[in-house]
């Protein structure tokens, strides 16, 4: 009868762990083969921030960019700063239950851009679009956040000419910040990108 209790109560524990885990979302906003698209880069954003340190904050947008890269090219897509066919936008949102108030940092780049003076956060070094600070108006990209609203993070893939969004990759209940939490960010960043629509995958 013992045996029985700490089997079901390992099921339980299983079946708890699974509920509370990431939810993710995707969506497609255009016709085309995305397959088609050669190159990416990224527009910088220091949306990616942590309610702790400094040190988290960096730790985490890290994390979500190497996790990025990997899947953008294992779905075939390479690195190109300066002529970049798709531009990748990443957003992070804070658990609104845990009344967590961090103001945006500012100190750093963040999109829409309001100033070409403005460093590019670390974790971007060496993968953001070149041409980032004249780069506006992402086409409904307010009404994206809007309606992602409760989502851990957000990840935009734009088409740089058209302006327009063409994939939105979500991860809800997951708290991005959590201590130690990088394998769970790349886990994330990896399912995320399961459901993006490429022929290459």
């Amino acid at each position: 009868m013992k045996k029985l209790s700490i089997h079901v109560m390992a099921v339980l524990s299983l079946v708890l762990v699974y509920s509370c885990g990431p939810k993710i979302t995707s969506s497609t906003s255009t016709q085309k083969d995305l397959s088609n698209y050669k190159t990416y880069a990224y527009l910088p954003n220091s949306n990616a921030e942590a309610p702790e340190t400094v040190q988290q904050s960096e730790d985490v947008g890290k994390n979500i960019v190497q996790a990025i890269n990997r899947n953008m090219q294992n779905a075939g897509y390479t690195l190109d700063r300066d002529n970049p066919d798709l531009l990748v936008i990443v957003n992070t949102n804070y658990d609104k239950e845990t009344n967590v108030v961090v103001d945006r940092e500012y100190n750093n780049a963040y999109y829409p851009y309001t100033s070409s003076a403005l460093p590019v956060n670390r974790y971007y070094d060496s993968y953001y679009y070149s041409g980032y600070n004249s780069y506006n108006n992402i086409v409904d990209y307010d009404v994206n956040l809007r309606t992602h609203t409760n989502a851990g993070m957000v990840i935009n893939v734009v088409d740089r000419e058209t302006k327009n969004i063409l994939w939105t990759g979500t991860a809800k209940n997951f708290d991005i910040y959590q201590q130690n939490a990088s394998q769970e960010v790349s886990e994330s960043v990896d399912n995320v990108f399961k459901k993006y629509p490429t022929v290459s995958q």
